[in-house]
C-alpha cells in the first residue's frame, strides 16, 4: 500500500508540475484511474474501482507502445495498440479507427513498439486481476514521452501540431506549428527580401503545400499490412 500511495503522490505532484490539462471538466486522468484499480485489494473495493470509471472518458500519457496490429474492419483501416500506464503497470488496449489519430501514429517517424502515446478515451471495461483497461472509442492526442519531465514541459515538446510562431504583421496572421518551425529559421532575412505581407503569404502558402502533401502520404500509407 505504502508503494501505490508513493506512486499515487508522485502521479498527482508531477501532473500539477507539468501543467497537464485535460480536455474538459468531464474528462478524467486515466493515470490516476489505472492506479485506483492496483490499489483497490478487495473485491468491494474493486467492483467500486472499476464502476467508478467505466462508460468515460479519460486522458492517459506515457502508454508506453507493446504491441501493434494493422488490419482493417467493414473496409476501414485500423491499428490496433497493447500498451503500459506506468505508474501502475495496468495494461491498456484499443484499436484506433479514426483518420486524424492513425496519421498521428503514422507520421514520421511511425509509432513503434517501445514508443509512448497520449490518448483520450472511453473506458469501455476495466479488470483489476487482469490489469488490462480496454478504451473505445479512443482518441490519440500526440505521441508522447515515456515518462514524466522534470520540470516544466511545453506543449510544442510533445505536440507537432502546437503553435511555435505567430506573424501578425501582415494582412493575414498565420501560426507555425511545430512541424513546420524549419519555416522561420530566416525569419528576419525573409522579411527583409518579401516585407511584412509577403513573409505572411510565403508561410501560408508553403504550410498549405506541406497540409496536402501530408494528406496525400496518408492516403497512400498501407496501414492493411499486419505488423510483424
Amino acid at each position: 500500500m505504502k508503494g501505490c500511495l508513493t506512486n499515487r503522490i508522485a502521479v498527482v505532484a508531477l501532473s500539477l508540475v507539468l501543467g497537464v490539462r485535460l480536455a474538459s471538466g468531464s474528462v478524467k486522468s486515466g493515470n490516476e484511474y489505472a492506479l485506483s484499480l492496483v490499489e483497490a485489494k478487495t473485491p468491494a473495493a474493486q467492483k467500486i474501482s472499476v464502476a467508478e470509471g467505466q462508460g468515460k472518458q479519460h486522458f492517459f500519457r506515457y502508454l508506453e507502445v507493446l504491441e501493434i496490429k494493422k488490419g482493417a474492419t467493414g473496409g476501414s483501416p485500423y491499428i490496433g495498440l497493447k500498451t503500459r500506464e506506468p505508474s501502475s503497470g495496468i495494461i491498456v488496449k484499443f484499436l484506433v479507427q479514426k483518420s486524424i489519430s492513425l496519421s498521428v501514429l503514422l507520421e514520421e517517424p511511425a509509432t513503434g513498439v517501445g514508443d509512448a502515446v497520449a490518448v483520450t478515451g472511453v473506458v469501455e471495461s476495466a479488470d483489476p486481476v487482469k490489469r488490462t483497461i480496454v478504451l473505445n472509442p479512443v482518441i490519440v492526442r500526440y505521441k508522447d514521452r515515456l515518462a514524466p519531465k522534470v520540470g516544466k514541459e511545453m506543449l510544442a515538446e510533445r505536440d507537432s501540431s502546437a503553435v511555435v510562431y505567430s506573424f501578425t504583421g501582415g494582412k493575414e496572421a498565420v501560426n507555425v506549428s511545430k512541424r513546420d518551425a524549419d519555416l522561420i529559421v530566416n525569419e528576419k532575412e525573409m522579411i527583409k527580401k518579401l516585407g511584412k505581407d509577403g513573409w505572411a503569404k510565403y508561410l501560408i502558402e508553403e504550410i498549405a503545400k506541406r497540409d496536402k502533401a501530408a494528406k496525400v502520404k496518408r492516403d497512400k500509407l498501407d496501414i492493411y499490412k499486419k505488423s510483424e
